[in-house]
């Protein structure tokens, strides 16, 4: 079993930052994982959200303040925030990173306006990612679509431009968003591996057996793996049996140890337990300890 650094090592630095990916590789992790947005300009950043407030320092910027405005966040919420897609790289560069969960993660919170916002760019350039499995997830591929930012193809231009395969790396690429993962398949080619990420929402509406069924079976039909919510496999002992019937590499997300109710160890044997080839953590340092353990 795999042990991922979600966001990096983000229980313990500002999520999707060189640092917090260093941190997950000296901690142990198999693959560390990735978000990536467009810019105004084009480029892809590594942050998780569209908007910036929760992540860097943003209202700290008296220069951005007539930017702030109401945004899209979701198919049908908005929010009042500064939005990626209005900030250029260079602007961007300015910003420095903040921890998004402060009260619970006070250690990481310390690390507050040190870290700058990475590019993609950068990000692949990382020498500690040398001989590592990086896993790179497209977010709100549609979204970002509809206002004219190609995010599958700026993301096959820029793999095409870094050296990442001759440094050892391999990929994996992945996406909540069927459509705009497999164009990234398409304009990437057989360069990395294609998973289709599933939240409560993305469920099959049947979920009978026929109906699981046959949803398993088109996502087998286009992709090399599902990365799933957690409590999906929690309330469904046989989606990875079935997954991996189909072929399917299975991953699960997210342990966060905030979320043990008994003792730390517990929680990790509980997704230990269900029986994936991956699983997405924020403290990757504990739960590879734990595996490693274990084997």
């Amino acid at each position: 079993m795999l042990v991922f650094g979600h966001r990096g090592a983000c229980g313990y630095r500002p999520e999707n930052t060189l640092e917090s990916f260093e941190l997950a590789f000296i901690q142990g992790a198999d693959a560390i994982e990735c978000d990536v947005v467009p810019t105004k300009d084009g480029h892809l950043i590594v942050r998780h959200d569209s908007w910036l407030s929760d992540t860097t320092d943003i209202a700290e910027h008296p220069e951005f303040a007539d930017r702030k405005r109401e945004g899209l966040v979701g198919w049908q919420m908005t929010r009042q925030d500064w939005f990626v897609e209005d900030f250029t790289l260079a602007e961007i560069k300015t910003l420095r990173a903040t921890e998004r969960l402060a009260d619970l993660r006070p250690g990481s919170a310390k690390f507050d306006g040190q870290f700058e916002i990475p590019s993609l760019d950068e990000f692949l350039a990382a020498s500690f990612n040398d001989g590592k499995h990086l896993i790179i997830e497209i977010k709100h591929g549609s979204h970002f679509a509809l206002l004219g930012f190609p995010v599958a193809a700026i993301l096959a231009r820029i793999l095409g431009e870094s050296n990442w395969r001759e440094r050892g790396i391999t990929l994996t690429i992945e996406s909540f968003d069927a459509a705009v993962l497999s164009q990234a398949k398409r304009l990437c080619g057989d360069i990395a591996k294609y998973v289709f990420l599933v939240e409560s929402w993305g469920m099959p509406s049947d979920r009978t057996d026929l109906g699981v069924a046959a949803w398993l079976d088109e996502i087998a039909s286009k992709f090399d793996g599902v990365g799933i919510e957690a409590k999906q496999l929690f309330d469904d002992g046989s989606l990875v049996s079935k997954m991996h019937d189909r072929g399917l590499l299975v991953y699960a997300w997210t342990a966060k140890v905030e979320e043990a109710v008994a003792s730390i160890e517990e929680y990790y044997v509980g997704f230990i337990n269900l029986g994936t080839d991956g699983i997405f953590a924020d403290q990757p340092d504990l739960l590879a300890e734990l595996v490693a353990g274990l084997s």
